[in-house]
């Protein structure tokens, strides 16, 4: 942590000394390495910057801050702030914590705040808005965000805007890499500022994707509150801290299934709770918590007379009634409003002792929990037939909610599970913390017959020529380049190839 602002940091004195910043026991400002890094190249005076830090090292307050400077030094002239952001989850806590923190500092009425996910663009009043560019503040995810471009005809005016790009090692997943690539590669050449965040990216993916951003690269693998990994093996345990880059400390066995383990930890309350369970299916997220309420009914249960109220009679409803009085919940994507908001305001309050979850709490949600325990580290994959370990990115995402600022007093601890021989091989990758996914390309010659269809029609580009130089400017084609010097005339033999075949099948002209 660092204390007190760094100079030349940007920020005007109501900003440097109103509720904005954190503050010490003594009333002075705290910074973590990242945000005081972000400071010193220039976040607060509109520099953009693709900050990489391990999560919980503070980046979300790292978009305040640009957000903040940026409407200090023009939010009467037209400035906006866009948040965009990897799931509706996500989302919605970010939407919250803009109106608790940004709202007050610039009297921003509720309509003058758009969340857009999904099918809705809801004000802050949950009143449906029809031109969610002409408001000051938008927090939405990626697809969101692109489909209202293209709705809205790709207006101009981004000169204007402060975009927050929060989890943007999305734009190397397999499924929708491509379109938040679409939506940067767009936004990057004219944008006001960029503010890119990620917690899981090497570091010379983070140079090439700073770069090609045109923005300044912070990063660092230093976390504020260091985590402990223990993979518990039938014969022995394993353990790394994050303290330091090393081979593995093997410990005596210990509890090697999720639901024996909570048990232990059960013992020392005060060191492990609350804990967060996750797992790679709803399926399982509900045979754990079933099975816990078992257990749980042993320990007795808390008199709560402030149970939720839920409007809709739905199974979630009614087991979520029967275990909040135990002091443990699930959440999943399927929760519908109330019920989500009955589990999120009792992980805000720290009433709550247990969360079983799918990764959806995992992508940026914050809540301090002490202990991770990752139940599965495998997912099933369907065209495969097999089950596959995910990728050490998400996997690190997991374990990252462990170990939040809020509990400073002690490490974080994230335990997981083999017991074959070759689970055993595979898991140990994670005890490597420092070993992240490389990003991959989402964009390449194969997807271009699509992919030109959806470019024309939305209206991105408007010929053969502006679509060729669209491609060029993506990220991938930037990474092609840095392997193959030849990338652009394979990528307009290949462009040539897919618009011959679309102009046959009369899809363009």
């Amino acid at each position: 942590m660092k204390i007190g602002l760094p100079e030349n940091h940007g920020l005007s004195s109501s900003l440097a000394s109103g509720p904005l910043l954190r503050r010490n026991a003594d009333g002075k400002i705290e910074l973590t390495d990242v945000q005081f890094e972000a400071l010193q190249f220039g976040v607060a005076k509109g520099k953009s910057v693709l900050a990489i830090a391990p999560t919980s090292s503070g980046k979300t307050d790292i978009g305040l801050i640009a957000a903040s400077s940026w409407f200090d030094n023009g939010i009467n002239e037209g400035r906006k702030v866009v948040y965009l952001t990897s799931h509706r989850a996500l989302a919605r806590q970010k939407f919250f914590e803009f109106q608790e923190r940004l709202g007050p500092l610039f009297s921003l009425a509720k309509s003058e705040m758009v969340l857009a996910t999904g099918d809705d663009v809801v004000d802050a009043n949950g009143d449906a808005v029809p031109d969610a560019f002409s408001v000051p503040v938008v927090v939405a995810t990626y697809e969101k965000y692109l489909n209202m471009l293209a709705g809205s005809g790709f207006r101009g005016g981004t000169d204007k805007i402060c975009c927050i790009a929060d989890e943007l090692q999305l734009i190397s997943d397999g499924t929708r890499g491509q379109q938040v690539e679409i939506l940067m590669t767009l936004l990057r050449e004219d944008t006001g500022q960029i503010v890119a965040l990620s917690a899981v990216m090497e570091e010379k993916d983070g140079r090439l994707l700073a770069s090609w951003l045109k923005a300044s690269l912070i990063r660092t693998t230093r976390r504020e509150v260091p985590l402990i990994y223990e993979l518990r093996t039938p014969t022995q345990t394993l353990t790394t801290s994050t303290d330091r880059e090393s081979a593995p400390t093997i410990v005596s066995p210990r509890e090697t299934d999720t639901l024996s383990t909570l048990k232990e930890l059960m013992k020392k309350p005060g060191e492990h709770e609350p804990i967060a369970v996750f797992c790679m299916s709803k399926k399982e997220v509900f045979e754990l918590a079933e099975q816990w309420a078992s257990e749980a009914s042993r320990m007795g249960a808390r008199v709560d007379d402030d149970l939720p109220h839920f409007r809709e009679p739905t199974t979630s409803a009614d087991e979520l009634n029967r275990y909040l009085p135990h002091r443990f919940a699930y959440h999943t994507a399927d929760l519908n409003e109330d019920e989500r908001v009955a589990v999120e305001a009792r992980l805000d309050g720290n009433e709550l002792r247990v969360v079983f979850a799918t990764t959806t709490l995992a992508a940026g949600l914050n809540y301090a929990f002490r202990t991770v325990i990752i139940h599965n580290w495998e997912r099933w994959n369907g065209r495969k037939r097999a089950r596959e370990p995910i990728l050490p990115g998400e996997f690190h995402n997991m374990a990252g909610r462990a170990g939040r600022l809020s509990h400073v007093d002690r490490p974080g601890r994230v335990i997981f599970f083999a017991n074959s021989a070759t689970q055993i091989r595979m898991a140990q990758r994670y005890l490597s913390w420092w070993d992240l996914d490389k990003l991959k390309a989402r964009i390449h010659p194969s997807t271009f017959t699509q992919l030109s269809l959806q470019l024309l029609a939305s209206g991105v580009v408007e010929s053969d020529e502006e679509l060729f130089q669209f491609l060029q400017g993506t990220f991938s084609a930037q990474r092609e380049l840095e392997i193959n010097s030849g990338q652009p005339d394979v990528w307009r033999e290949a462009l040539t190839d897919s618009l011959s075949h679309l102009k046959q099948w009369n899809f363009v002209s």
